[in-house]
């Protein structure tokens, strides 16, 4: 089972306001969970989200770009997979 973080947690983990944090919430870029009181992240995802978060903060890209970047990302890496799975079947 997977571990989860609030992203208010988060928030403060990265000295942060939450709201730039819900900017990624809201773009989807990772799945989130939600119940009546808090959004949570999975552990799963931390990492993607953090790229996300960096690709914001650090390199100023708006959120349509940090969403185009981080979804062309994950079709590489699953090309990758495929390619990696073909050549392995050719062996």
């Amino acid at each position: 089972m997977s571990e989860y973080i609030s992203i208010k947690s988060l928030a403060g983990f990265h000295n942060i306001n939450e709201q730039t944090l819900m900017e990624i919430v809201e773009y989807e870029i990772v799945p989130v969970k939600r119940t009546e009181t808090e959004v949570l992240l999975s552990q799963e995802y931390l990492e993607e989200f953090e790229r996300a978060l960096r690709l914001r903060l650090d390199l100023e890209v708006n959120m349509q770009g940090v969403e185009i970047i981080c979804r062309m990302r994950n079709q590489i890496q699953e090309m990758q997979e495929e390619i990696d799975r073909l050549n392995r079947l050719l062996e």
